[in-house]
């Protein structure tokens, strides 16, 4: 893609993002009926929440951008600044209602829809430069964008040039041709969710990922889960926290059978653990588990992870873990086991972690005085209904990278599990916000750096 044809689809998305009408007219069927049932994969925009929850207000196509969204805008170059805010006076012809992002054909694609088809041609040709050319069928291009009807779309991929033929195929697409037709696709229409989307596993795997990469994780997939064909995701923000899930499903679009014993977290061994903290992590490990490893193993040749069964094969339960600010120095763990505890589980411990105790059937560890931000007790009870989860005060974000750092004045704990959901495994994310008042997609704004 062409820079300034990049800049333009940044431009389009921030318009589309900040600006939308009331929910009753938010409609995206339309833009749904020209994605291609072969698509491998779609992302919906409920744009009505996000224009609310960035506090803008929208009149007659013209934005009046939030105070949030100014201070974004003021920390980018005065030439930035400047086009972006010509985005908000409604001459850029885009209709504020929907948007959809989708792969076809190795390609990538935004679409929206235009209320003024020759504002919006005279916007791309003033900022993209060059002239719309007609392709024929009724289809219009300038570099990555095409026009047909009051419909655009911008090729998103680098190296690959907009097809004519496949733009006027996509806008004549009867419905069922189209997306609308298949049960993904009606999930997408119905939800509410501010972003929702759904993608098939191994396209992008293949496009994203080297050979090696790939085949670990196709063989990671085959074995936790069984026939895994797509994941649908959704993200939705709300006053007080931004929530997210996804879910690995089959070729019938059904939760595919998680393979692996799911047994839930026992919250109250994990209360146990202290008072406050600033990180819990919990897992479940039982006797059906640790056959499967061996049954992987035995696939492999018996070595993989023969080892490592004799040393936790007594364990039987839940595997909980506190830490501090300072997580190699502050920390307690708990180990449920079946009462009879190898001597090589006690060593690798001792040694490697902590020192132990036993008492009856747990295993504690302890390194140093754990204390933090959070409550142990309230932490456990995230976790509820969980197999696996992460409890993670949001200073704790400091030490995963500088874009993760910046949320960790705005935020206060993050909390991801993983759920056993109608024979699949369900991943949930909450990320809270500091003020319980504000809304989550304010707080990213103001986190911006």
């Amino acid at each position: 893609m062409k820079l300034k044809s990049f800049s333009l689809f940044l431009a389009a998305v921030m318009l589309l993002v900040f600006n939308s009408c009331k929910k009753e007219t938010v409609d995206v069927t339309e833009l749904l009926g020209s994605v291609p049932s072969s698509a491998a994969g779609v992302v919906v925009m409920n744009l009505e929440s996000l224009l609310d929850d960035a506090g803008c207000k929208v009149k007659d196509h013209v934005i009046t951008p939030s105070q949030e969204v100014m201070s974004v805008l003021d920390k980018a170059s005065s030439q930035d600044k400047q086009n972006f805010l010509m985005l908000f006076d409604g001459s850029t012809g885009i209709e504020p209602k929907g948007a959809v992002l989708f792969y076809d054909s190795n390609r990538s694609f935004l679409t929206f829809a235009l209320y003024d088809v020759d504002k919006f041609c005279s916007f791309v040709e003033n900022k993209n430069g060059g002239k719309f050319v007609d392709e024929g069928s009724g289809v219009k291009i300038n570099g990555q964008i095409a026009v047909k009807g009051a419909q655009a779309w911008i090729c998103l991929t680098s190296g690959k040039r907009i097809d004519a033929d496949a733009i006027a195929s996509y806008a004549s697409l009867g419905k069922a041709q189209s997306f609308l037709v298949t049960t993904i696709g009606e999930e997408l229409l119905i939800d509410e969710e501010d972003v929702r989307g759904w993608a098939m596993i191994n396209t992008f795997v293949n496009e994203c990922l080297g050979r090696s990469d790939r085949s670990m994780v196709t063989l990671s997939l085959g074995f936790l889960f069984e026939d895994a064909e797509s994941v649908k995701f959704k993200v939705d923000f709300k006053k007080g926290e931004l929530e997210a899930d996804a879910i690995v499903l089959n070729e019938k679009g059904k939760p595919a059978k998680y393979q692996l014993p799911a047994e839930k977290i026992d919250v109250n061994t994990l209360k146990n653990l202290g008072v406050t903290c600033d990180a819990m992590m919990a897992f479940t490990i039982n006797s059906k588990l640790i056959k499967k490893f061996d049954q992987l193993s035995s696939a492999f040749g018996g070595a993989m992870f023969g080892n490592l069964n004799d040393t936790f094969k007594n364990i039987d339960g839940t595997v909980g873990v506190i830490t501090g600010s300072n997580s190699m120095e502050q920390l307690k763990g708990v180990i449920t086991t079946k009462g009879d505890v190898s001597q090589s589980l006690k060593d690798l411990i001792s040694n490697q972690i902590a020192p132990i105790s036993i008492d009856g059937k747990l295993i504690t560890f302890t390194k140093g005085n754990v204390s933090g931000h959070l409550d142990v007790a309230e932490c456990a009870d995230e976790l509820k209904g969980s197999c696996l989860g992460i409890v993670l005060d949001a200073s704790g974000l400091n030490s995963v990278g500088y874009e993760a750092s910046s949320m960790a004045a705005g935020f206060k704990d993050l909390v991801l599990k993983f759920k056993p959901e109608s024979g699949g495994l369900e991943m949930e994310l909450e990320i809270n916000t500091a003020d319980p008042k504000e809304n989550a997609l304010l707080t990213l704004l103001k986190s911006a750096k």
